[in-house]
């Protein structure tokens, strides 16, 4: 059996599929160097061109056009075979997505149970992170992201919610600082201002969009999610900033509130999905579910600057 350099052939056949070396690079978490020196090593094995290098961009040639469909059909089936023989082939009804924490725990858990009822045979598998940097590896099948960690044009986007950010706490809180208009937040002690490590930058956006002067909030207490932050405002710790519909229930409950109206900018979350991968039929139910669900925030969006941050 005549076989090329099996990592060669890898680089190529990522190479070819995604029509990109820096595409392959990212799929294969190599340097684009090491993809073009695979090819390199492949074409030379081989005897013939597999490319043209047009600019920065790559073309097949007719023989390299041939090869890639013959040999991509086959990785296929040996990377399917050696998933079901070590227990790790996803088929078409597994779907991986990673999601911000909050995005999860106050948005989309509470929704899942309408999702598995109404498509059974998906098995989700729900990661989350409040990291930026734990997103954009192509590990999953799709990510939830906020408009503050948006990627290039590597991913295609839908907008799932876009929501107003409003400041919030406890009704004790309010009554004791007689928060009534946005000038009585100087009434409130520079650590009575939460802050969530994710989003270190929210309160001065929010300050900033709001056109509120004259407070300090850089000094609160500083938790590891948005989440957490929202669960010390409701215990009477201080003030926060969160998105209305992520803390509707408690409002509706009355361990939180409103004390004012001073509407800053919107937070919007965008489902991610990899523009260079197929769209497997898990993706699609749970795609469609999602915008459906979240309507009638669900819109085809254009992506908006990175403006406002929460994790």
């Amino acid at each position: 059996m005549q076989l090329p350099p099996l990592n060669a052939l890898r680089s190529f056949e990522a190479a070819g599929r995604l029509g990109s070396i820096r595409a392959a690079a990212e799929e294969l978490v190599v340097t684009p160097g090491a993809v073009s020196r695979q090819v390199r090593v492949l074409e030379s094995w081989l005897g013939v061109s597999l490319f043209r290098h047009e600019g920065r961009t790559i073309q097949l040639t007719d023989v390299g056009a041939r090869y890639l469909e013959a040999t991509s059909r086959h990785l296929s089936e040996i990377a399917k075979a050696t998933g079901q023989v070590t227990g790790r082939w996803r088929g078409e009804e597994t779907l991986q997505v990673r999601s911000f924490t909050l995005f999860a725990s106050n948005w989309l858990v509470p929704r899942l149970a309408r999702f598995h009822r109404s498509q059974p045979w998906v098995e989700l598998e729900l990661v989350t992170s409040s990291r930026p940097e734990d997103f954009g590896q192509f590990d999953v099948d799709a990510e939830i992201r906020p408009n503050s960690h948006l990627p290039g044009e590597e991913f295609d986007l839908d907008l799932v919610v876009s929501d107003v950010i409003v400041l919030i706490c406890s009704p004790e809180f309010k009554d004791e600082y007689r928060l009534n208009e946005p000038g009585d937040l100087r009434r409130v002690p520079s650590d009575g201002f939460l802050r969530s490590v994710a989003s270190p930058q929210l309160w001065q956006n929010w300050l900033l969009s709001t056109g509120i002067t004259g407070i300090d909030a850089t000094r609160g207490s500083r938790f590891s999610d948005t989440s957490l932050t929202y669960r010390a405002a409701a215990s009477g710790q201080g003030v926060a900033l969160a998105p209305r519909s992520f803390v509707e229930p408690e409002i509706a409950a009355g361990t939180l509130v409103i004390p004012f109206d001073a509407r800053g900018q919107n937070l919007d979350f965008y489902l991610l999905h990899p523009a260079h991968r197929p769209r497997r039929r898990a993706f699609s139910v749970f795609r469609n579910w999602l915008l459906d669900e979240a309507q009638p925030a669900a819109i085809t969006p254009t992506p908006a600057p990175a403006a406002t941050e929460l994790g």
